[in-house]
Order: structure tokens, then sequence, then C-alpha cells
């Protein structure tokens, strides 16, 4: 649960794919490895110094959050957050979200903006945790990669914008920019909303620029977040 998450300051990783990516990358600090008896390790397993514990069958399955096991997980550090000085230091595309509750979504958000070397993740209220085992699964591996700062996105955004950043509110209303459109700023935040209202009408303001993804909507209400994001992304990084 994610009070225990954060009481405790550590996170469940599972999957061999995922934690052998994790051991891989050394984005943070991995405490220890539980796999179920008869689990075979793999090589990064094997070269890994982490500690590992084997339990039964019915054990693992109590710490285990998912119905169908791979038969390990990784108990990890949660890294620490950043903050606005540190983000905000160097020009960069940072990626808001506000209120993506879906934990698959944020989770494929991450691995998303980690692919097109974004420069952080900024989780707006209403948010799924970073750290919840769903999103953690979702990233597949990529948990990690990029800085983080969580909070009320209306607060992050005036003091992003008086360092010089410009905020553009995925929105598919048509007085919007389309992608191709819209001059990108060197500092700029792409945002993205919730999976059914959108963003936030409170963050919406004169200065910030609304810029939407041309398709047929007769037939299609919306994209889905994460699928838009990457969308916004890769015009973004060009």
């Amino acid at each position: 649960m994610t009070k225990h998450r954060k009481k405790e300051w550590l996170f469940i990783a599972e999957g061999e794919r995922c934690v052998e990516q994790i051991l891989l990358n050394g984005f943070f600090k991995v405490d220890s490895i539980v796999i179920e008896e008869g689990f075979k390790p793999g090589a990064e397993l094997k070269k890994s110094d982490v500690p590992v514990f084997s339990v039964g069958k019915n054990d693992f399955q109590m710490i285990s959050g998912t119905e169908t096991s791979q038969g390990i997980l990784a108990v990890c550090n949660i890294p620490d957050e950043a903050d606005v000085d540190n983000l905000s230091s160097k020009p960069g595309l940072l990626v808001a979200m506000d209120a993506v509750q879906d934990p698959g979504n944020v989770g494929t958000i991450i691995r998303t903006a980690s692919w097109f070397e974004s420069s952080g993740i900024l989780a707006g209220e209403g948010s799924a945790d970073l750290f919840h085992p769903k999103v953690v699964r979702s990233t597949a591996g990529a948990t990690g990669s990029l800085p983080y700062l969580k909070g009320k996105l209306e607060d992050l955004f005036n003091d992003f914008e008086k360092k010089g950043w410009q905020i553009y509110l995925m929105d598919g209303s048509a007085d919007a920019e389309t992608l191709h459109q819209v001059t990108v700023n060197e500092r700029s935040i792409l945002v993205i909303g919730n999976e059914g209202s959108g963003i936030s009408d409170g963050l919406f303001a004169p200065n910030r620029k609304t810029v939407r993804i041309p398709g047929n909507t007769k037939s299609v209400e919306s994209l889905n977040a994460a699928i838009a994001l990457g969308i916004g992304l890769y015009q973004f990084k060009k």
C-alpha cells in the first residue's frame, strides 16, 4: 500500500525482465531480491551482489501483487524527489501528468518519456503513485530513469514559468494549435490530462499554449493518454 511505501521508502518491482532491467540500469539501490523456490535466475541476477532470498510458493504469493507471478521480485529504495531549481537549471522537455489515475497509463507514460529522453516527470495531484507495483511493471524497467517531482501542478507551473518555461496543454478543443504548428520553447512542459475529464480547468491560462493531435474525431472521441503523450513527445523532440 502507498502508506507503507512512504513509511519504509521502499517499493516492489515484479517480473524477471523488470528486475533484470532495474539491476542493469542501476538507477537506484535494490535492497533485496525475493524468488520463489525453483526459480532459475538469469545472468543479471547471477552477476548481482544484491541479497537473494528464496521462499515457498505460498509465501511468495502473499507478497506478490500479481495473480500469475513470474517467481521473482525486487525490493527497491524509492529515489529522492527532485526540486524545481534542479529540474529548471538547464533547457529541456518535462512531462506533467494531471490526475492520470490508471497505473498502466502512468507506467507507460514514464516509459515513453524515458524513450524520448525527457528531462523529468511532474506528477500532479490525483495521479497514480509512481511506485505502485502496477506502475512499475508498466514502465518495463524504466522506473527511476527520470527525475520526478510530485505536487500541485498550478503551483509548480507558476514556479517554472518564473524561470522561463513554457507550458503546453494537450487539449482536443478546436481552437488549440495542431502539433505541427507549434513552435517549441527550449524550456517546455508538455501536459497530459485525466483519462476521462482531460486537463483541469484551473491549469488553463492565457500565457499557456493548448495543442491538439488532429484526427478522426467523428468516430473516435479521444486517444489513450499514454498514446497521446507519445505522439506529442515525438513531435516536440523533432
